[in-house]
């Protein structure tokens, strides 16, 4: 899928490489990642969260810090980058709704 982003200083090609939504822990589809640079982003409104990305050995690559939230409290979000290339898989613990995704930017 691919979105045109703009401002008033340039366009930028927005390309999403993955996309999940659970309400518990989830390990996703495998997708490929060529060229760089990637950001996860990530909204859930349970009560942990926890994202990782797995390498093609299965081991994280990166994770994001746990975040944690009372049913009073704003959905937790976040965002952050990983480079490629490889295949690569999406680990989440969750407790809760959740929803990732995986963009590529380019200009």
């Amino acid at each position: 899928m691919l979105s045109l982003a703009a401002n008033s200083v340039h366009a930028q090609v927005i390309n999403l490489l993955f996309e999940a939504r659970a309400a518990d822990a989830k390990v996703g589809e495998e997708f490929e990642a060529l060229n760089g640079p990637f950001e996860i982003r990530w909204s859930a409104t349970g009560g942990k969260f926890l994202v990782k990305v797995l390498g093609e050995n299965g081991q994280p690559k990166i994770a994001s810090d746990p975040q944690s939230r009372l049913d009073t409290e704003p959905p937790m979000t976040g965002k952050m980058s990983f480079s490629g290339p490889g295949k690569f898989k999406m680990a989440v613990e969750a407790s809760g709704p959740w929803d990732v995704r995986v963009i590529q930017q380019g200009r």
